[in-house]
């Protein structure tokens, strides 16, 4: 069954019902607020403006560059204080089907909601670049609606879980907190996805994601297992393989291409890290 297409360029005074192919809708919309239906799950991601979302009680903010996961349950409300462009996705749902076999069925310790950067999760990269495609050119909505309901439904499963471990890892007693906790961390994350071609200091980090220094170092290890400078480097790190690999750069010019200072700087990490200086480590790649 195919996934119905559409653009929306007016808010929704009343909730709609199932669509039982799943439905992409290209939102263009002037600042005021929609009554959503949610009879199945479905992905909000934001382009360009920002949403507010009020689901069962709780308050949640998409930024550019995030999505929203929301389970199948109550309708809920959207606002938007300025334009906005966004992508929403709704999957396909089998009522047959138990509810942590269509999505994570509203698992205790996630909740319905959770807000994922689209950086930090391959089916978050894809999801963006189709909604970036389709932004720029509506026709292609109907042609990509298909293969990004397939795909969603397919990966969704791994940021949700990755989620969740993350959650587990931070031992605060409070689930609002700890929720909390996630969502500025999630931010944070986000933020050195999009900015693996320089530095990022702690500060800086510290500032995105509304915490202290020190709470963002101890808290960023406790749910994903390194510390935030420690996973920028290896986010650096993979972006200068991944250049080194395709050919046609010099080490200097990859060097600069991820915030090195120079090509010694580059290669002192990148033989830590690899085992093997650059020039080798990619001679060794292109001769396999």
């Amino acid at each position: 069954m195919s996934c119905e297409f559409n653009i929306m360029e007016s808010q929704l005074t009343a909730p709609r019902g199932l669509i039982p192919g799943g439905k992409l809708v290209l939102s263009r919309l002037s600042p005021g607020s929609s009554h959503i239906g949610a009879p199945a799950p479905s992905l909000k991601l934001v382009l360009e403006g920002d949403e507010r979302y009020e689901i069962d009680g709780r308050s949640i903010a998409v930024r550019p560059g995030d999505f929203l996961y929301l389970e199948a349950g109550s309708p809920c409300i959207g606002t938007n204080r300025t334009e906005m462009t966004g992508l929403c996705l709704l999957l396909p749902h089998d009522p047959e089907v138990p509810a942590n076999e269509n999505g994570f069925g509203g698992d205790a310790l996630l909740g319905r909601a959770i807000v994922m950067s689209t950086g930090t999760s391959g089916v978050g990269r894809f999801l963006y670049s189709c909604a970036r495609r389709i932004a720029e050119r509506p026709e292609l909505g109907p042609e990509l609606a298909d293969l990004l309901v397939s795909k969603v439904s397919r990966a969704i499963g791994e940021p949700l879980g990755e989620s969740r471990a993350a959650m587990e890892g931070l031992k605060v007693a409070k689930l609002s907190t700890r929720r909390e906790l996630h969502r500025r961390l999630e931010r944070a994350r986000g933020f050195l996805h999009q900015h693996d071609a320089r530095a990022v200091s702690l500060a800086e980090m510290a500032s995105i994601a509304g915490l202290s220094q020190f709470h963002l170092a101890r808290y960023f290890k406790a749910a994903f297992g390194k510390s935030p400078i420690s996973y920028h480097r290896d986010l650096r790190l993979n972006r200068a393989a991944a250049l080194l690999a395709a050919g046609g750069k010099s080490v200097a010019d990859v060097a600069e291409a991820t915030g090195y200072s120079d090509q010694v700087s580059l290669s002192h990490a990148f033989r830590r890290r690899y085992g093997q200086p650059p020039y080798m480590w990619a001679n060794a790649r292109r001769a396999s």
